[in-house]
């Protein structure tokens, strides 16, 4: 976070951003009725609301016994302690733009904030304060009051506090202007993504937010507007920090309305710097794959940091066994894993943080502070923030880190801060356990010749699809649905998870894939010939797939290259996959419909969308994931939302599945339920295509409850 409010405030208290939240000197206040000058006693205790006080560091130095009350926190737990650790960080720039001008006031404005509790959820606050003397100090005392309860009955009683509410936290930029020119008011947006302070804001210059070069264009545009005519622009904004920020924005000419009578201008950051005037710069100073500062990058910023004034702390971290990682999964997954690294340093929100990749599986982050307290509380963020594992294409990845820092209270130059960094990491790498070192030689070697089975598996048959039926309450076979299997002569048959994540390591996914779908089709046109054309096949698309252009054309081709009716033929997409499907997904999915073949959505309910998202998408039926079948009637959610899948999907004429069916009570209730398809180890496991016409055409049900 950059210096936005250095100028700001009184002389007096020094309270500016880069000071008001770092670590600072800890003591507590201890109350004394009888002294004007200090904290505490009876008269701070005994008010309602939570009452803190803090330094020109952000220390916390006094806290009332009502925020044991309402916060849970106990005096020791929190004296002490930076109010940044208590700060939701969606809230902080707000807070920083506060602290910076709370001086000039006698009482601050309110400010609505999220504090975190002891039990580790976010109470909504409203926060006044004001710089009081406390002996030869000066501190700032905030009134805490919990607005929870009060949002939600402003929330029950009308439009207008729903209003206020969804303009204070939408994500969008919204500022209204007067007819001259000047702002009248802005939403938190604008604090969060510029830096500004919303009671400073009213009465200046819409055009003083711009950047210089791009006013010009701006005010043309605007002045031709008509009444209730709108425009979109694309501009830069100058932020707090003094860095200009491309946005895409539009304004609507309201001025003729008697409500508004001005100018609505909303807007968003442009995504992905696709603006050409800042791409050259942004590739010069920042690294290509993670979007983090360079070292070039780095070093010119960290630089100017040092230029501000006071002390640098710096963290290196080090991804442990990364050199490993790519052995064992292939470079696609080590570049996956620097990327999730990446991103979840730049999550972290912290005044005056410099994030930067150096190269390879090395990161280096900067932050200005008075002592090196800030930069060890630094460390514990990233080791748990950061040190994760990570979910990439079904497989979880361990991921440790190394971290190494420095501290300089009077940094004459960078070198030699990044140098004892540098230096204490190679100390640790030397003392490292072993155990903690790279994957051992055999472990990649073992991975490896998995790696060359599978090959060979594709091309001797031993990767093909067996087929588990689903049935009808009475256990009729309605269909099957393909699942990959790979008969291994030594294994035996091995199933997805054993498939799957090799397939993907080496690359070979699609066409384990493009096998599978061949030799269903090709079933398919089998069980037509022996007279069981009735029983569908299902199948298993990924998404990346169906999203390429000629996806539907190319899929009924195959169809007919084997034989099968492509009414015959269900294709199975994972609801996750179907949140936002793109034009070209819906449109390969509409022709397959026109064809005959119906869409199913797979495992539905784990996606966590509205159920009223299938009006949206054009399916014939879904799939119940089987964990909420293996809920039923232990878990109320479950059951609940299972309730609620088959009566929805039975007032939208959808057909509905029940997967994962193990239990014969399982079944009942589902059947009371209105359900009336089932698959699960209950009827059958998934068989080889031959074992399939022996099923047919029904599975006994009562030798199934038997044997369960």
């Amino acid at each position: 976070m950059n210096d936005r409010h250095a100028d700001a405030g009184s002389e007096e208290s020094e309270i500016s951003p880069q000071v008001a939240l770092a670590p600072g000197r800890y003591r507590r206040v201890e109350g004394d009725a009888s002294d004007p000058g200090s904290l505490g006693g009876s008269a701070l205790d005994s008010l309602p609301d939570p009452v803190i006080a803090i330094d020109a560091s952000g220390t916390l130095l006094y806290v009332n016994r009502v925020v044991t009350d309402v916060l849970g926190w106990e005096p020791d737990d929190i004296v002490g302690r930076s109010v940044l650790d208590l700060l939701h960080p969606d809230d902080l720039n707000i807070v920083l733009a506060s602290m910076a001008t709370v001086t000039t006031k006698k009482v601050g404005e309110l400010i609505m904030v999220r504090a975190l509790t002891a039990h580790g959820s976010w109470m909504a606050l409203e926060v006044r304060g004001a710089v009081q003397g406390a002996g030869d100090d000066h501190l700032n005392v905030l009134v805490l009051r919990d607005t929870t309860h009060r949002h939600r009955l402003e929330l029950d009683q009308g439009e207008v506090g729903v209003l206020r509410s969804v303009m204070a936290n939408m994500h969008g930029m919204i500022a209204l202007v007067e007819p001259d020119g000047s702002v009248r008011s802005i939403n938190g947006a604008v604090t969060r993504i510029l830096g500004y302070d919303p009671e400073l804001i009213p009465g200046q210059q819409f055009t003083d937010f711009l950047h210089v070069d791009d006013r010009a264009q701006v005010v043309d545009v605007i002045s031709a507007l008509g009444p209730h005519e709108s425009a979109h622009l694309d501009a830069r904004f100058t932020a707090t920090s003094g860095e200009s920020i491309t946005c895409e924005f539009t304004v609507n000419n309201m001025c003729a309305d008697s409500t508004v009578r001005g100018y609505i201008v909303s807007g968003q950051v442009a995504a992905g710097l696709t603006d050409a005037r800042n791409r050259v710069d942004f590739l010069a100073h920042h690294d290509g794959r993670t979007g983090l500062l360079n070292r070039h990058g780095f070093m010119k910023a960290a630089n100017e940091l040092i230029a501000q004034g006071g002390g640098l702390g710096l963290m290196i971290v080090d991804v442990m066994r990364f050199r490993s990682i790519n052995e064992l999964y292939g470079e696609t997954v080590g570049d996956a894993v620097l990327s999730a690294v990446a991103s979840r340093i730049d999550e972290i929100r912290w005044p005056d943080l410099l994030t930067a990749r150096f190269g390879g599986d090395e990161f280096v982050l900067a932050v200005r502070s008075a002592s090196d307290s800030a930069i060890e509380m630094l460390r514990e963020r990233v080791g748990r923030d950061v040190a994760r594992a990570i979910q990439i294409d079904g497989q979880e990845i361990n991921v440790g880190l190394r971290t190494a820092v420095s501290f300089d209270p009077n940094p004459e130059g960078l070198e030699s801060v990044l140098a004892s960094a540098s230096n204490e990491l190679m100390r640790i790498k030397r003392n490292a356990d072993p155990e903690s070192g790279e994957i051992s030689v055999d472990s990649i070697n073992k991975r490896r010749a998995h790696l060359d089975q599978l090959r060979s598996a594709l091309t001797s048959g031993e990767i093909q699809p067996f087929f588990q039926p689903i049935v009808d309450p009475d256990g009729r076979i309605l269909s099957v649905e393909a699942l990959v299997r790979w008969v291994h002569p030594v294994r035996g048959v091995l199933g997805v998870n054993e498939i799957l994540p090799i397939a993907q390591m080496a690359g070979l996914a699609e066409a384990v894939d493009e096998r599978v779908l061949d030799m269903s089709l090709a079933f398919a046109s089998r069980l037509s010939d022996a007279g069981h054309g009735d029983v569908e096949v299902h199948v298993n698309v990924d998404p990346k797939v169906i999203s390429r252009a000629a996806f539907a054309a190319h899929f009924l081709e195959r169809c007919s290259f084997h034989g099968a009716r492509p009414e015959q033929i269900v294709v199975e997409l994972t609801e996750t996959d179907l949140l936002a499907p793109g034009v070209t997904s819906l449109d390969n999915m509409q022709e397959l419909r026109r064809a005959g073949t119906h869409v199913s959505i797979d495992d539905f309910g784990t996606g966590y969308s509205s159920l009223s998202h299938l009006l949206e998408l054009p399916v014939d039926g879904v799939k119940i994931d089987r964990k909420f079948i293996a809920g039923i009637d232990v878990d109320p959610a479950a059951t609940n939302l299972t309730t609620a899948i088959i009566g929805l999907s039975e007032s939208l004429q959808l057909g509905c599945v029940a997967e994962g069916v193990e239990q014969p009570y399982q079944r009942d209730r589902l059947v009371a339920l209105g359900c009336t398809a089932f698959q699960g180890w209950l009827y059958s496991p998934a068989v080889p295509p031959d074992e399939v016409f022996a099923l047919l055409p029904r599975i006994d049900v009562a030798s199934t409850d038997a044997n369960a």
